[in-house]
């Protein structure tokens, strides 16, 4: 059962949500490739934060590759098909649907590899990651509880056997981190999800790539509608 009492949700920087709001009007096309960006007065008064959170921002964007400062003319939004944008930065600015079409496309390929190709060392970094978030949740650490589901699933890339798939999907956590602590905050932890663990991990153990396929569409597809339900509610 879990406990009755409130669980603190780990806050975001203010700097984050400025980012994350442009980076959407970059992706929309609101902000258009070539064309100059709000004044920071206009945007610290339309955002509601100070100029050193505005200029915080704006200096990580360009890092990123998706602006440019031109000195005394003004911020543009840059081409993005010449720029070279961190893969960070480009999730961080993926719409929900994107982000859950490639996370099944990753995560299925990655279950079915790791049945394949796991070792007895994978299997117990695995068992550890679900020790830790049982521990978790019985202590009510909503964030630990986070942080081990997606240690366990980046076990999992990891007992793929292939590096580039494991690196992806450490990339693709950046942004599950504060999608999952808001989701489970909002909607607690399903108490399906231990299940649906427990038989990913023992059909890897059992090299059945099959039966571990299964386990994770139906642990994406579950998390996929407790999704949908908080972004409608």
């Amino acid at each position: 059962m879990m406990p009755s009492r409130l669980i603190p949700v780990r806050p975001r920087k203010l700097g984050d949500l400025v980012i994350q709001q442009i980076q959407e009007k970059i992706s929309l096309g609101i902000f258009a490739p070539g064309t100059k960006i709000p004044t920071e007065p206009t945007l610290m008064a339309q955002l509601g934060v100070g100029r050193s959170t505005v200029r915080e921002a704006i200096r990580v964007l360009v890092s990123a590759g998706l602006l440019e400062v031109r000195q005394g003319d003004g911020t543009y939004v840059l081409d993005r098909t010449s720029g070279h944008e961190p893969l960070e930065y480009r999730l961080r600015r993926a719409k929900a649907e994107e982000i859950r079409e490639v996370r099944r496309i990753i995560e299925v390929e990655t279950a079915r590899l790791a049945a394949l190709n796991r070792t007895s060392g994978d299997i117990e970094a695995m068992r550890e990651c679900l020790d830790n978030k049982r521990a978790a949740m019985a202590a009510g650490d909503t964030h630990g509880y986070v942080a081990a589901d997606i240690a366990f699933h980046s076990a999992v890339a990891a007992a793929s056997g292939n590096g580039l798939l494991a690196d992806l999907y450490r990339s693709f956590c950046m942004v599950f981190q504060d999608f999952l602590d808001s989701l489970i905050a909002d909607r607690g932890v399903n108490q399906y999800q231990d299940r649906i663990h427990i038989g990913l991990l023992e059909a890897i153990a059992a090299k059945d790539p099959d039966k571990a396929v299964a386990f994770a569409m139906e642990a994406l597809d579950r998390t996929t509608n407790d999704a949908r339900a908080l972004e409608g509610a």
